[in-house]
C-alpha cells in the first residue's frame, strides 16, 4: 500500500505552483492594461473636457434642481414613436403603346373662289408732242423787207465804201435800212430763232435760221425782243422794234442792220429781198 500522505502533498504542491503562476499572469495582465490606458492618446472630447474650467455649483442651484426633479416621471416608461416606414417607390412602367390606327387623311385646303380680273382698259395713247416746223427757205424763194425805208449804207464786200461813223472807207457785209425808232421789225421768212443778244457792232440783234443754210441777222433793235431762242417764226411775223443805233452805227441814225448768209458766206440782201414797187 502506497503512502497516501506523500501523494496528497505532491498534489497540493503542484496546485500551489499553478495558482501562483496564474496569479502572476493576472498581475502582469492588469499592469499591461493600466499602462495601455495610461499611454492611450486623449480624444478631442476629453481634451475639451479637461480644458473646460470647473464651475462651482451653489447650494441653491442643487436645491432648485432637486425641487424640479420628478421621480415618478423618471420611472415611468417612455413612449417611443413607431418607426415610420416609407412605401417603396413604384417601379417604372413602360408607357402604353398607342393603338395601331390609321392616321386620318389631311383635309384638303379650302379652295378659294376664282378671282375675276377686272376688264383691262387700254390707256389712251400718249400724244406725241408736235414739234413746230417751218418750210425751209430755197434759192427760188424771196424774203420780205424787215422795214420799209431808204438804204443808208449798201452791201459791198468787193469795193470800199465810205462809213461816216468811222469816217473811213471800208467794206460792208450787211445792208442798213433807215427807219423810225419803234417801227416794227418783221421776219423775212419762216425759220427758227437761234440767237438773241447784243454786241457793239449790231446792237440788240435777233438771228433766225431759215433752213437750207440760209441765216438772217436783224440788228439795231429795241432792248425788248418779242421772240426767244428756239421759237418758230413765220414770214412777216413781228420779232421786235427799231431801237437806238450802237456806237458803230450812230452816224446813220435809227435803222435796221440786215445781214444774210448762205452756208456761212455773206450774201447781198438785194439778191434775196423782194423787189419793191417804190
Amino acid at each position: 500500500m502506497k503512502n497516501t500522505s506523500n501523494l496528497k502533498g505532491s498534489i497540493f504542491q503542484k496546485k500551489g505552483f499553478f495558482v501562483a503562476l496564474y496569479s502572476c499572469l493576472g498581475v502582469v495582465a492588469v499592469l499591461a492594461m493600466v499602462v495601455t490606458v495610461a499611454n492611450r492618446p486623449q480624444t478631442s472630447t476629453e481634451l475639451a473636457y479637461e480644458q473646460e474650467p470647473a464651475v462651482e455649483v451653489g447650494a441653491y442651484q442643487v436645491e432648485s434642481y432637486i425641487a424640479g426633479f420628478d421621480e415618478e416621471a423618471w420611472f415611468r416608461p417612455r413612449q417611443t414613436d413607431p418607426p415610420t416606414t416609407q412605401p417603396p417607390p413604384p417601379r417604372p412602367t413602360a408607357p402604353p403603346e398607342p393603338p395601331l390606327t390609321t392616321p386620318p387623311e389631311p383635309e384638303p385646303p379650302p379652295t378659294e373662289p376664282p378671282q375675276t380680273m377686272p376688264p383691262q382698259v387700254e390707256a389712251p395713247p400718249t400724244p406725241t408732242p408736235q414739234v413746230a416746223t417751218f418750210s425751209p427757205f430755197t434759192d427760188e424763194d424771196r424774203m420780205l423787207w424787215p422795214v420799209y425805208g431808204e438804204t443808208v449804207m449798201p452791201f459791198s464786200i468787193t469795193a470800199l465804201i465810205y462809213d461816216p461813223t468811222l469816217d473811213q472807207f471800208r467794206t460792208n457785209d450787211n445792208l442798213r435800212i433807215a427807219a423810225y425808232e419803234g417801227d416794227p421789225v418783221r421776219a423775212g421768212a419762216d425759220g427758227r430763232v437761234v440767237a438773241v443778244g447784243r454786241n457793239a457792232r449790231q446792237g440788240n440783234y435777233i438771228t433766225i435760221d431759215h433752213g437750207n443754210g440760209w441765216i438772217a441777222t436783224y440788228g439795231q433793235l429795241m432792248d425788248y425782243a418779242m421772240v426767244s431762242t428756239g421759237d418758230i417764226v413765220r414770214s412777216g411775223q413781228i420779232i421786235g422794234g427799231v431801237g437806238q443805233p450802237s456806237i458803230f452805227g450812230s452816224a446813220h441814225g435809227t435803222h435796221v442792220h440786215l445781214r444774210i448768209e448762205r452756208d456761212q458766206q455773206p450774201i447781198n440782201p438785194y439778191y434775196v429781198l423782194m423787189a419793191r414797187s417804190d
